[in-house]
């Protein structure tokens, strides 16, 4: 079978792999498209992500959609259109069995080494981890599913978003599914951070009533103006680097709440400790999802949320390499327009 192997340091190539048997409570899948997320990107450009690394080419991507090839005595019929959790908790550990399946403590994770990822052809993964996707839904589109899941555990850490002011700082497909999970749970009003206009005209099209673009100093004195100098009740980061957090903790009002999502290149955050006590803000670090999938699916299948505006560019997996690169550079392709998520499809 085709797959994709990653040997280096944005080093991805295409090579013949042996079709993998499932095993006991597993389903084979056939992988149909792979959406390139954050951590596949500081995986394929730094060499590591939260300091897990590989030490062998292995095949990377998460964020999978395909059809059952074979469903291996579980419930699922061949040929079903289906999305994949890519955590496998262990349902023992302590962690588990007080319903944090997503702190599990021996938690597998599709395309964290050494688990092989997604991009191939074929590839195991437990039944129970598998969810038929809705008939509305392109199957190109599945993929997006897990990153909003990812926004629907984010806005359950709050401490509620009904008439509150937000403010998302950072337009990737995460961020502009926190801006729609925001509007359905209430919030009054929704500004928007980021530095590229196209993804700011993304957000506002989705329900932000306020866009910012990012420059120095610029969002802390937006949101400031937008909210007659009170500051935002709740700011969600998504974007990565240390100035998105800095953003995020200065826009807020005092007693605030900051929802960290966002990977940092370097591992490690400088904050002011004195702004954060004086003002004596909340802020919470989310750790993926916890068991989000049947919500996320039944919100697509409603109309509810939308992901089309979230998927902008497609690779085959022939042009790999390609994809990640444009999905790298999060500014915009050679037309002009801005990149949001991009799928390799198989």
């Amino acid at each position: 079978m085709r797959a994709i192997l990653q040997h280096g340091i944005r080093d991805l190539r295409l090579a013949e792999l042996p079709a993998p048997e499932p095993g006991p409570g597993e389903v084979l899948l056939r992988t149909r498209a792979v959406t390139i997320c954050a951590s596949d990107l500081h995986m394929w450009g730094e060499g590591n992500v939260g300091g897990v690394s590989w030490d062998r080419p292995f095949v990377p991507g998460h964020e999978v959609s395909g059809v059952v090839e074979d469903p291996n005595s579980s419930s699922l019929a061949p040929g079903t259109p289906v999305v994949v959790d890519p955590a496998a908790p262990c349902r023992g550990c302590d962690m588990c069995r007080s319903g944090n399946l997503h702190l599990c403590r021996h938690l597998r994770f599709l395309d964290l080494p050494p688990v092989e990822g997604a991009m191939r052809e074929l590839f195991a993964w437990p039944a129970e981890r598998v969810f038929p996707l809705p008939e509305s839904l392109d199957i190109v589109e599945g993929p997006l599913l897990e990153p909003m899941c990812v926004a629907v555990h984010a806005v359950e850490l709050t401490s509620g978003l009904a008439g509150a002011t937000v403010i998302v700082v950072g337009c990737g497909a995460i961020g502009l599914l926190v801006i729609q999970m925001a509007l359905l749970r209430g919030a009054r009003r929704i500004l928007a951070a980021d530095p590229v206009v196209g993804r700011l005209a993304v957000a506002e099209a989705l329900g932000a009533d306020l866009t910012i673009p990012v420059g120095p100093n610029s969002t802390k004195e937006e949101v400031l103006r937008a909210t007659f100098g009170g500051g935002a009740d709740i700011a969600f980061e998504v974007a990565g680097p240390l100035e998105a957090l800095h953003d995020c903790i200065e826009s807020v009002r005092p007693r605030g709440e900051v929802v960290v999502i966002g990977i940092p290149a370097e591992d490690e955050y400088r904050l002011s400790a004195a702004q954060m006590r004086r003002r004596e803000l909340t802020v919470r670090f989310v750790r993926r999802q916890n068991e989000n999938y049947p919500e996320a699916i039944s919100l697509v299948r409603e109309g509810r949320v939308r992901l089309g505006p979230l998927l902008t560019h497609r690779f085959p997996a022939e042009r790999a390499q390609e994809a990640f690169a444009l999905a790298e550079r999060k500014q915009t392709d050679r037309a002009g327009e801005p990149v949001v998520r991009v799928a390799v499809t198989f």
